[in-house]
């Protein structure tokens, strides 16, 4: 019994040390939290805009563009802005809103060269004289938990302009998502490559479920036409669906 005692207080001996080196290196959980993403984290576009029922929305992506998961927690941050610049309005932080919305603010976890979003609504009349709305020139965001600001080339209304908190994934927008990143790095791939991310493009525009039918097609256009060499009439092509494909993924001036 006597060595049988022995060898319990040893091992709660040992245990005790186990415990209080674990206390004080912060523990395996604390050790193991992913950070917060920061401000060189988080790549920022969004979705084109869509229209219904006398409201408009877009979505707000953000891609890790780090080589680690980072978490995103709460509302990012967006302003109106008019052609100089200068705030029209501060958009109001709601959970819900005019097509539904998150069911609470909760923390997220962004895997590297994964999404993040929010949504952003407006109405397009006046709800209180049913008159028109001022329309914005562009929008500045500010992912949660971060100082950086990024300017868009989207127009919101003024009118209840409103953003919903930050949730997983690209809130339904998939096919556009991995469309817009072929789109990206398609613009510093050779001319003999970039046909191949252009079909990518149009492959992923096809399986969102949205008819991108105009989108697509210039897509093809694109591929069809020969990398030099071009005739005036298709080097005005090829830049007249440049320009209209930039816009539409939101990155104007990506191909010049």
């Amino acid at each position: 019994m006597t060595a049988l005692r022995t060898r319990l207080a040893a091992l709660a001996a040992a245990a005790s040390l186990v415990t209080s080196a674990v206390l004080a290196t912060g523990g395996p959980a604390e050790a193991a939290a992913v950070p917060a993403c920061g401000n060189s984290a988080l790549s920022v576009t969004h979705t084109p805009s869509q229209g219904a029922t006398g409201h408009g929305s877009f979505v707000l992506l953000f891609r890790n563009v780090s080589h680690r998961s980072c978490t995103i927690h709460g509302y990012p941050g967006l302003d109106a802005l008019n052609s100089t610049g200068h705030v029209l309005v501060h958009a109001h932080r709601t959970l819900h809103g005019f097509a539904g919305g998150a069911s609470s603010v909760a923390t997220v976890t962004v895997n590297a060269g994964r999404f993040a979003s929010a949504v952003v609504e407006w109405m397009n009349f006046n709800p209180v004289t049913s008159g028109d709305c001022t329309f914005s020139s562009s929008v500045a965001t500010t992912p949660a938990n971060t100082t950086h600001t990024v300017d868009l080339k989207v127009s919101v209304s003024v009118c209840d302009l409103q953003v919903h908190p930050t949730v997983a994934g690209t809130s339904g927008n998939n096919g556009f998502t991995e469309a817009q990143v072929a789109w990206k790095v398609g613009a510093s791939a050779s001319s003999a490559r970039q046909g191949q991310y252009w079909n990518d493009a149009a492959i992923d525009l096809r399986s969102d479920g949205v008819t991108w039918a105009s989108e697509i097609a210039q897509l093809r256009q694109l591929i069809a036409l020969p990398d030099a060499d071009q005739t005036s009439a298709q080097n005005a092509t090829y830049r007249h669906d440049i320009a209209a494909l930039d816009a539409f993924f939101g990155t104007p001036g990506l191909y010049t």
